[in-house]
This record gives structure tokens, C-alpha cells and sequence, in this order.
């Protein structure tokens, strides 16, 4: 059910008690069934988020929900009658602490515990399956350290982690709770399923959002989006801090005064790997700032084999970093088993990491040839067109230079690759949107001087 704006839904009233209670009956079935995995590098052992709205009644403490995702395959499971059974208990020294991070004193220390069934035992194995639970409590607005502790029962081993959060006053109207980012909203049950991890896998095309306003008058809102990169593989590696805005919608809808509950829908448009905020912003129809409220979120390598259609496009697709030969060599095995074995074989030895299940080389490779097919297609396939040649082979650019067509100059691209010194020059010939490179790749005019 849509609501005035396109992409933002009301939750009905009879879910609209507090955040938690929205979510619980979502993570229940969670619980059973895992959400779809984001097979992300370097993954924690467990996941934790900090929201935090207003409570309900006349209480002016923010309440403030506690959610951690554990997966199965990090939990030891023990026989039991019904069969295989882990229990483990959440332990949270919330400690206060001042504007230079400084620790102050403990204000609340919540405990709770969990027990986990499965019936086979295999189903404890699987990295996509975990356990979802959530805890709320009552804080004054402050900064807060959370330290959250996993206490596996059965193997008696721990894990720790902590996070810092701001608890925002939320009694005033107009105000915006946090932003919870969710795996998939229902539109059918309205439950509301949530990440915890706030990982979103490569290829997906949007990211799920939900959070409250709270109004003292109905009135017409314009809900403005925006998505501001903040880091990404190249950013990491540079130690480049720099933020961009890479998408900014603006929705209207009616909205009715006290609680509301709201699903954004924001566009990925193919974003690349890396580290994002989401700044959501309630505006009045004067365009004045009522409320806002933002969140962060990272965009994750989702696996080699949602990247790749089929084995023969791979092998092409080598041509940018392989000899000839190297490709004949693989295209020529005697059967589709023999062909892999000798693909796998030519990007082993190319691994940076020999030793470790991951080929980060072959994964980055990859994961720009699907970059390029998304963005730059047409009639010729995006990795074959010369920006995709150039993506493929150096990445996402530092900066691109973008200039539209005049009656003087046509269309043309600047992509700057300070990291190496290069500059590309991409023109559209035929004012179609085809742009190919002014001068050779491999020319020595592309060095910036």
C-alpha cells in the first residue's frame, strides 16, 4: 500500500506501539528462517544496531531498542530431545560519556538470554541462518558507549563489542526517531524485517529503510533522501575521508499529527563497494527543515558467482589483463569442468592471498566487469564500450568531469585517476550516449603532467 509519495508507506496504527514491538514479530520469523545473505568480507562475529524512538504514552525518555544478529554457524549447538539446541545470553554495559568520548559512569546494565532449536543438524552449519533478538531501555538524550557481550552457554566462549550512539530528545513535535535499515518490509503482513548488519550486498538495487515521525498538527511532508559516500575500496586504500552525494529524492505525502511509522525505499543505482550515510529530512511545504535523521550503511562484495552470467563470458572478459593465448588456452578445455579448472588455475596464481578461501584480485575484477555492464550497456555489451575498459582496468575514477552537450562542443567526460596519474577523455561522437576514449588507453598524452 503506497502512500501519497511513491516509495514511502504508513505502517497502520496497530503496529505503531514502539519500534520494537513493530519489528518483533518480524524477527520471530527470522528467527526460523534467515534472511538472504550478504556474503561480505571480513565479516564480525556478530552484528549489533542502537535505535532509538519515542516511548509510548506521555513518557519523555527516548526508548531505546538494543538488536544483535548471531549467526547459527557461531553458536555451538548441543543434542537434545527435539534436536540441537545453543543458548546463549546478551549482557550491555551502557555507559555514558562525555563530548570527547571520555567515559563516564554506567547507567543501565540489561541482560537477557536466548535459546536456539534447530532439528537438523546441518541447519547449524549454514552462514546464512541466524538468531535476531531485541532489548529496549529507557535514556535520557546523551552520548553513550554501548558494550555489548555474547555469552556462548555451551562452549563458554565470549564476544565483544561496542558501539557509540547518540540518544537524540525526541518529546519535542516535529521530531524523527533513528533510522532502522531492514532486510525487506512485507507488504502484504507489514512486518518489518531488520539488517542489524546494515550490509548490503552488491548487486541489490535498493536499500529498505523504516523510522517514525512525530508531528502535533497533520500536514503535508516532503521526505528528502540522500545518500552521501563516505569510503569505498579506493577511499580505504588512500586514506581519502572525502564525502560525496551520490542520489537525493525528494517525496511529498499527508502525513497525520502524532506517531507515524514510514518504509523508505531508496535506489542503489549501482553504487560501488564502500561506506554510505542516509540522511533522511522531513521538510514542511515552505521547504523549512522540520526533522531529520541519518544512518550509515555499507555496500559489500555479494560473491563471484552473482556476478558472473556464464563461464564462456568470463573467459572473454579476461581479455583487458590475459595474453591471447591464456584465453584460448582456458576456452579450449575439452569439457565445461576442464574449462574452470583451467580458469581457476590462471587467477590462482594471480591471488593476493594464497592460502585463504578468497581471491580478492579475481572478486575486484569481476565485480567491475558487472559495474560496467550495469552502467555503460547498450548495443554493445557496458565492459566492451571504452569507460567500461577503463573501469575494468583501474576502477571507479577519483573524479569525473561531466559536460553536457553544447552548440560548440559535443558531449564529453574528464575521469581523473590522481592514484596513478592518469586522465581519461571520453567524447560522445554521436550525441547517443556512445562515448569512447579521445585518445588511446595506452597513450602517454593520458598522464597527468
Amino acid at each position: 500500500m503506497m502512500g501519497t509519495g511513491e516509495g514511502i508507506m504508513s505502517i497502520p496504527d496497530v503496529i505503531s506501539r514502539t519500534f520494537a514491538s513493530a519489528v518483533f514479530v518480524a524477527l520471530s520469523a527470522l528467527m526460523l528462517a534467515g534472511p538472504a545473505s550478504v556474503q561480505a568480507q571480513d565479516l564480525p562475529e556478530y552484528d549489533v544496531d542502537v535505535v532509538a524512538v519515542r516511548a509510548a504514552g506521555n513518557d519523555p525518555l527516548p526508548s531505546v531498542d538494543l538488536y544483535t544478529r548471531i549467526p547459527y554457524s557461531k553458536l555451538r549447538f548441543l543434542s537434545s530431545p527435539d534436536g540441537f539446541t545453543a543458548r546463549y545470553e546478551v549482557s550491555v554495559e551502557i555507559v555514558e560519556v562525555d563530548a570527547d568520548g571520555k567515559r563516564m559512569n554506567v547507567v543501565e546494565s540489561p541482560i537477557w538470554e536466548r535459546t536456539v532449536r534447530v532439528v537438523n543438524y546441518g541447519d547449524t552449519q549454514v552462514e546464512n541462518r541466524f538468531d535476531f533478538s531485541t532489548h529496549s531501555v529507557k535514556l535520557r538524550p546523551g552520548q553513550y558507549l554501548f558494550e555489548f557481550q555474547i555469552d556462548d552457554k555451551s562452549s563458554n566462549e565470549s564476544f565483544v563489542t561496542e558501539q557509540f550512539h547518540t540518544v537524540r530528545d525526541l518529546s519535542d513535535s516535529p521530531a524523527m526517531s533513528d533510522i532502522l535499515v531492514v532486510d525487506r518490509f512485507d507488504d502484504d503482513t507489514k512486518n518489518v524485517y531488520p539488517s542489524v548488519a546494515k550490509r548490503i550486498s552488491s548487486v541489490s538495487d535498493e536499500l529498505t529503510l523504516f523510522y517514525e515521525l512525530y508531528l502535533d498538527r497533520a500536514q503535508t511532508i516532503k521526505f528528502r533522501r540522500e545518500v552521501v559516500r563516505v569510503g569505498g575500496l579506493l577511499a580505504r586504500s588512500e586514506g581519502n575521508a572525502a564525502s560525496e552525494v551520490v542520489s537525493s529524492t525528494d517525496e511529498s505525502a499527508a502525513v497525520e499529527a502524532g506517531r507515524s511509522q514510514h518504509v523508505a525505499r531508496v535506489k542503489l543505482d549501482d553504487l560501488p563497494v564502500g561506506s554510505y550515510d542516509v540522511i533522511i529530512s522531513a521538510l514542511d511545504e515552505a521547504g523549512v527543515l522540520l526533522a531529520s535523521s541519518q544512518t550509515s550503511f555499507d555496500i559489500d562484495w555479494s560473491g563471484l558467482e552473482e556476478h558472473l552470467s556464464n563461464l564462456d563470458d568470463a573467459i572473454a572478459q579476461l581479455q583487458y589483463i590475459a595474453k591471447t593465448r591464456d584465453i584460448r588456452f582456458i576456452r579450449d578445455g575439452e569439457s565445461d569442468t576442464e574449462k574452470w579448472r583451467r580458469f581457476e588455475d590462471f587467477w590462482r596464481k594471480r591471488d593476493p592471498t594464497p592460502g585463504t578461501i578468497r581471491n580478492e584480485k579475481m572478486e575486484e575484477y569481476y565485480y567491475r566487469v558487472a559495474f560496467a555492464n550495469r552502467r555503460y550497456s547498450s548495443a554493445t555489451e557496458g565492459w566492451r564500450t571504452d569507460r567500461g575498459q577503463v573501469m575494468v582496468l583501474y576502477g571507479q575514477p577519483d573524479i569525473i568531469e561531466n559536460h553536457p552537450f553544447n552548440f560548440s562542443v559535443k558531449p564529453y567526460e574528464v575521469w581523473y585517476y590522481y592514484r596513478i596519474g592518469r586522465r581519461f577523455i571520453f567524447v560522445d561522437q554521436s550525441g547517443l550516449g556512445d562515448y569512447t576514449l579521445l585518445v588511446p588507453i595506452w597513450d602517454e598524452t593520458t598522464r597527468i603532467r
